[in-house]
C-alpha cells in the first residue's frame, strides 16, 4: 500500500464521500468544492465523490437510508472507495453523511484518518456548549443521528435530535439551494424553539441543509452557534493528518478498530476494490 502524501510531507489530499447521487445535485457538488477552497485555501485539495448513479432508484436518500437492508446494500461500496483512496495517496477519507455508514469497518481497513461529519461536529460542539441538539431534515435521519450519539458515547452531552417541522426531503432541499428563504425560515423557527428549551449548540444534521445554511451565513440562532458542519469536519481532518505527519499518530490497532490479516483483507476485497463511484 502506498504511503499517503502527508507521510511523505507533500500536499494534503482529502477524498470526500457523499452518500447522494451527485450527478443529480450539481449545485451541491459545486458548493462542496467551493466551500472547501474557502475553508482550506491551498493547504488541502478535496476530491468529491457520490454514490453510484441509480443507487436510490429514483427515491430520496433520507427515507431509503432509514431501512437497514437498503442502507447496507446501497452503501457497501463505500468501503471499497476508502481502500481505493488510501492506495491512491489520499491522506484522509471524509464520510460525508450523518448516517455514518460503516465507520468502524472503514477505520479497521485503512490507516489514513476516516472522519465523519457527524462525529466531528459532535466532538467540536462539546467545546462550545453543554447541551447540543442535532436538527435533522426528516424522522429517518433523526433516528440514525440518535443512534450515532449513543454509539460514540456522547449521550449525556448530546440531546435527542429534532426534526424540521414539517420535514424536508432531498428534492425540496435541492430546490432550496437556488431559493433558500423558506428553508432558512423553517430552520430558524425550529432551532429557536430548541434554544428556548435549553439548547446551547445546534448541529444541522443533513448535508444539503448544511450547505444552504452555510452558503447563506446562518451561523447562530438566538445566541446559540449553528455549526458549519463541513468546514468543521475538514479542519478536524486536517488536524488529524497533521498529527499523523508530526507524531505518527494513527487510528488504534487494538480494540474496536484493530486490523485483521492484511493478506486476507486483500483477498476479501478482490476485484471490487479500485472502482470508485462517480
Amino acid at each position: 500500500m502506498s504511503q499517503s502524501n502527508a507521510a511523505q510531507g507533500g500536499p494534503i489530499k482529502f477524498w470526500h464521500q457523499s452518500m447522494t447521487e451527485l450527478q443529480l445535485l450539481g449545485p451541491y457538488r459545486e458548493y462542496l468544492e467551493s466551500h472547501a477552497r474557502k475553508v482550506l485555501g491551498d493547504s488541502v485539495s478535496i476530491t468529491v465523490h457520490g454514490v453510484k448513479p441509480g443507487s436510490y432508484h429514483g427515491r430520496a436518500p433520507t427515507p431509503a437510508l432509514g431501512n437497514a437492508f437498503t442502507y447496507h446494500r446501497i452503501l457497501d461500496h463505500v468501503i471499497d472507495n476508502a481502500y481505493t483512496a488510501e492506495k491512491s495517496g489520499f491522506d484522509a477519507f471524509i464520510v460525508g453523511s450523518f448516517s455514518e455508514p460503516f465507520l468502524r469497518e472503514l477505520r479497521s481497513l485503512v490507516r489514513i484518518p476516516v472522519v465523519s461529519i457527524l462525529e466531528s461536529s459532535l466532538l467540536i460542539s462539546c467545546s462550545l456548549g453543554k447541551k447540543i441538539v442535532p436538527l435533522a431534515n426528516g424522522r429517518e435521519l433523526e433516528a440514525l443521528v440518535n443512534s450515532a450519539a449513543e454509539k460514540h458515547g456522547l449521550r449525556e452531552r448530546i440531546q435527542p435530535a429534532a426534526t424540521l417541522s414539517p420535514p424536508w426531503h432531498e428534492p425540496e432541499l435541492a430546490a432550496a439551494i437556488h431559493d433558500p428563504a423558506k428553508l432558512i425560515a423553517a430552520f430558524r423557527e425550529t432551532a429557536q424553539k430548541l434554544v428556548d428549551g435549553g439548547a446551547e449548540v445546534i448541529i444541522p444534521a443533513e448535508g444539503v441543509l448544511c450547505a444552504v445554511l452555510s452558503a447563506n451565513n446562518v451561523t447562530e440562532v438566538g445566541g446559540a452557534p449553528v455549526i458549519d458542519v463541513f468546514g468543521a469536519t475538514w479542519l478536524y481532518a486536517q488536524m488529524l493528518v497533521r498529527l499523523r505527519r508530526l507524531f505518527g499518530t494513527t487510528v488504534s490497532n487494538v480494540g474496536a478498530y484493530a486490523q485483521a490479516d492484511r493478506a486476507l483483507v486483500e483477498l476479501v476485497l478482490g476485484a471490487s476494490a479500485g472502482k470508485p463511484a462517480a
